[in-house]
């Protein structure tokens, strides 16, 4: 390979973390004819443009200048900058700086989480501003944003099921705290806590055997978090469902038949008795998440409607009741939402 061996020492190993004789080998892709600038990394180099690297990363801008004024190392005979990024993790880079991708959101999340890692590295701030749009569409400050991705990973049949779509929430818990994003913590560490606590502890093995295991520090916020959304639940059923009454429009307070005037009151009755029977998990296996439970408190006594038919549901409330106790589930649990990031001991600005 002409040009290869140009450095200002004649040993290879002047390019940390080769060897002595180990020679970089150009990247097929990132090797412009008029590129004036060696960027190096692992055992490759890409030759590519200063003023484009320049542009978009002042830290970039002042690794080549420091360079030029020192007159250090060279290679192909080009001024050239050692990094320590994964290759791969840079080619996505280039990528993006070059226009090679436009649309960041058809990417993988192993894409985007280098995106935010080497963007959050150089200081290239628009790009990092979009890594951290896209990855918030998934674990969102909004609980109409949560709601949309709730939906995204449930079949039609009902079936929930957020991986692989999604990624772990413990690679998400990671990478926020290496990239400072606070804003992606409180939806993951929600995400979390709905598993079992034997699950948290154990953390989380990869498909290629490598394991990623929660701080102790963030494994005792999630355990406390998910007490906190426990005991909110206990309080909304204690509060909105045992001895609820009827709304004061309900149509059958003035039915003289005694069971059908107690309708409403047995409804609510029944809703309760569904949320206790799943107290284990044995009807959904999601009771442990809040904010799904609730919301299905409400959708017990809507979902199966058919439109156009009369539809005859054993215990359901009549269409006023339902209303009033569908305002009261909204409300609560947007207030739910709202104390996620206090009961994880999370400070996010702008949170819901």
């Amino acid at each position: 390979m002409e040009g290869d061996a140009e450095f200002s020492s004649n040993r290879h190993s002047a390019l940390p973390g080769l060897t002595e004789y180990e020679v970089p080998v150009r990247h097929p892709d990132f090797n412009f004819e008029d590129g004036n600038l060696a960027l190096v990394t692992g055992c490759q180099y890409f030759v590519v443009h200063q003023g484009m690297l320049s542009h978009h990363s002042k830290a970039f801008s002042g690794m080549i200048k420091n360079r030029q004024a020192e007159g250090g190392l060279t290679l192909a005979g080009l001024t050239a900058i050692v990094t320590e990024d994964d290759p791969d993790e840079l080619v996505c880079f280039l990528r993006v700086l070059y226009g090679f991708c436009v649309n960041l959101e058809t990417k993988s999340f192993e894409d985007i989480s280098a995106l935010l890692r080497i963007s959050t590295k150089y200081g290239v701030e628009e790009l990092r501003k979009e890594a951290i749009r896209i990855l918030c569409l998934s674990w969102p400050t909004s609980l109409a944003n949560w709601e949309t991705r709730e939906k995204s990973v449930t079949s039609a049949d009902g079936l929930y099921a957020p991986r692989p779509s999604l990624p772990h929430p413990i690679f998400i818990i990671e990478l926020a705290r290496e990239t400072d994003v606070p804003e992606l913590l409180p939806s993951a560490f929600y995400d979390l806590s709905r598993y079992l606590p034997s699950h948290l502890a154990a953390g989380h093995t990869t498909s290629e055997g490598e394991k990623h295991m929660l701080a102790q520090e963030d494994l005792l916020k999630i355990l406390r978090g998910k007490e906190h959304g426990a005991r909110f639940f206990s309080t909304f059923i204690v509060n909105e469902l045992e001895g609820r009454t009827p709304s004061e429009f309900c149509l059958y307070r003035n039915d003289a038949t005694p069971t059908r005037k107690r309708a409403c009151q047995i409804a609510y009755e029944a809703i309760t008795f569904e949320l206790i029977r799943d107290v284990n998990g044995m009807v959904c296996n999601r009771n442990s998440d809040p904010l799904f439970a609730i919301a299905e408190t409400f959708l017990m006594q809507t979902r199966e409607d058919i439109p156009g038919a009369e539809n005859e549901v054993v215990h359901r409330t009549c269409e006023f009741c339902r209303m009033e106790y569908g305002a009261v589930v909204d409300a609560v649990r947007e207030e739910l939402w709202r104390k996620i990031p206090e009961w994880f001991d999370l400070e996010v600005p702008g949170w819901g």
